[in-house]
């Protein structure tokens, strides 16, 4: 006997827990991103979050965001910190270089506020990358995964260009439309970001992994 092929209602429905499932994970890092230090941790755990539902099509992100949270805050709370302090300064070195842009002065400050522009584009992409790595290395520490962000980037430098003129052109968007960002303004860059650099999540480590691990440390 054939099997019975789905319908076009479960394939609509299907096709429809897309946009929810951002939106449910959406909400929840937008709410626990409200303490702005806490932006970069929300956005590991929404990533953490997502991972599950794209592999394991897992339906609770939004529970499963706050769970995540939970689990992780510890370890991201300091770079999320971190993430905001740097964040904020190379913000007022772009407005400096704007203003002197606009203004028309110094040949010298212009040429010290376009050395921002590298440095604001490594730190987006780092910005993007580690939600990625805390995903896929789960039980991995701070330094794991900043090292496997960097290796993220470099491994694919095209994809995290194009992952980051996405991102770029999505705020904008979200600039005219402001009302989308309490539910897609930090799933939909985690999204790209899971999609585009995430590849397959390794398998988790053995008993012995994890205790050779902890020697290390």
């Amino acid at each position: 006997m054939r099997a019975r092929k789905p319908g076009w209602e479960a394939t609509a429905l299907r096709i429809l827990t897309y946009p929810a499932n951002l939106a449910f994970a959406g909400f929840a890092g937008f709410f626990l991103a409200l303490g702005v230090v806490t932006a970069l941790p929300a956005a590991v755990a929404a990533t953490r979050s997502m991972d599950g539902w794209l592999r394991e099509d897992s339906t609770t992100v939004f529970t499963s965001t706050f769970r995540e949270f939970a689990a992780t805050w510890r370890r991201t709370l300091p770079l999320g910190v971190l993430a905001a302090v740097v964040v904020a300064i190379v913000t007022v070195d772009i407005l400096f270089l704007w203003a002197q842009v606009t203004e028309g002065t110094s040949g010298l400050a212009l040429a010290i506020g376009a050395a921002t522009i590298p440095v604001a584009i490594s730190v987006a992409m780092m910005l993007l990358a580690v939600p990625v790595a805390a995903s896929r290395n789960q039980d991995g520490t701070v330094r794991e995964w900043l090292i496997e962000a960097g290796y993220l980037v470099t491994r694919r430098p095209f994809r995290a260009t194009v992952l980051l003129a996405l991102t770029i052109a999505f705020a904008l968007t979200c600039i005219l439309l402001p009302t989308i960002i309490p539910f897609f303004g930090l799933s939909v860059p985690v999204y790209l970001a899971l999609t585009s650099l995430g590849g397959p999540t390794p398998p988790p480590p053995t008993p012995r992994e994890r205790r050779h691990r902890l020697d290390e440390t």
